[in-house]
């Protein structure tokens, strides 16, 4: 459970980033995570998770690289949505909440 609250800050702290032009160290914080979501035996969460960290390194490279706004705003709510049910479908799978 603790992994997956430390995700989901490392996630938050590259969005925040935007105003120091995303730095590499922020991408791979998220990065490091492949692993962790590579090993889970629930198969939902484990694709949540891997989507998860590929649209956050797409969307810091689209921000870097100067792509249309409105491109790399829709990314960042796709962003928001896939980070909330990566968390409520992790604590459900922890049982932490029921559906």
């Amino acid at each position: 459970m603790n992994k997956l609250i430390e995700f989901d800050n490392a996630v938050g702290a590259l969005g925040d980033s935007m105003i120091l032009n995303m730095p590499e160290q922020k991408v791979k914080d998220v990065q490091q995570f492949r692993e962790y979501f590579e090993q889970q035996t629930d198969a939902k969460l484990r694709k949540l998770g891997l989507r998860l960290i590929d649209d956050c390194v797409a969307f810091a490279y689209m921000f870097r690289m100067g792509v249309d706004y409105s491109k790399v705003f829709d990314k960042s709510l796709e962003i928001g949505y896939l980070r909330e049910e990566v968390m409520k479908h992790g604590l459900r799978s922890y049982g932490g909440t029921q559906a």
